[in-house]
Parts: structure tokens; C-alpha cells; sequence
């Protein structure tokens, strides 16, 4: 009888410390936070291409905050570049026989930075266009 009694002692104690015993996190409620606090920085930008005045392509894109553009087209498209200038998009390269080069205009205004130099931000409008400089 008095081992029974030790041992209900026992069990007793032990239930009683793992009840006091702090909660910890569950690998699910970490993802949880994880997927938010990534979510809350992930910014959403649209990239239009046209070539002499016609939409080929429109890809709403995301990234991250502080990326550059450059890093954000080498990211969502194929790209060739000179001298940090973007000279080929997905295979349409510019022709500097003909004087057609890529440009770009960020929400309705032509970019007066390189796309290494300039830092998205959320919902910006970029549109690059092909056509003949004048």
C-alpha cells in the first residue's frame, strides 16, 4: 500500500509541474507568424512592355521593399544587359541600327534613373516601351 501511495505521489507531482510548465510556440503558429510578417513586407508592382506603340505584355510582379528594379525584370523576365542598360526583354532586343532602344516611364513618367538606381515601391506602374528615340 505505501508504494501505491509513492506512486500516486509521483504521477501527481509530475502532472502538477508539466501543468505550470509555460506553452510553447507550435512549429503551425510559427509558420502563421512567418507567412504574415512576409506577406506585410511583399509589395506589388505592374510591368507593361510595348514594342512601337503595342502591348505585348502586362505581369503584375512582386518583390520585396527596397528592391530595384533591375533585380525586379531579372526576376519576372528574361533579360539581356550593357553597361547596366536593359538591351533585351524576353527576347525582344533593341536595334541601335534602327535608333529602337528600351526606355521605360514609371507611372506615367519618363525615368530619369537607370533601373539599378531606382527602388520600387508598391503599386508603381512601369511601363517599358521599344521604339525609335528621337
Amino acid at each position: 500500500m505505501t508504494k501505491m501511495k509513492l506512486l500516486f505521489l509521483t504521477v501527481l507531482g509530475l502532472v502538477t509541474i508539466s501543468g505550470c510548465a509555460a506553452p510553447s510556440a507550435t512549429p503551425e503558429s510559427t509558420t502563421i507568424e512567418s507567412t504574415i510578417s512576409s506577406s506585410v513586407s511583399q509589395q506589388v508592382a505592374t510591368i507593361t512592355l510595348k514594342i512601337d506603340g503595342e502591348e505585348i505584355e502586362t505581369k503584375e510582379v512582386t518583390f520585396d521593399e527596397g528592391d530595384v528594379l533591375y533585380d525586379i525584370m531579372a526576376a519576372n523576365f528574361t533579360i539581356e544587359a550593357n553597361d547596366g542598360f536593359i538591351t533585351s526583354i524576353d527576347g525582344h532586343k533593341q536595334d541601335e541600327a534602327a535608333g529602337k532602344y528600351w526606355m521605360y516611364d514609371i507611372n506615367d513618367e519618363m525615368a530619369l534613373k537607370g533601373a539599378q538606381e531606382l527602388t520600387l515601391k508598391s503599386g508603381d506602374a512601369v511601363l517599358f516601351k521599344l521604339e525609335e528615340m528621337k
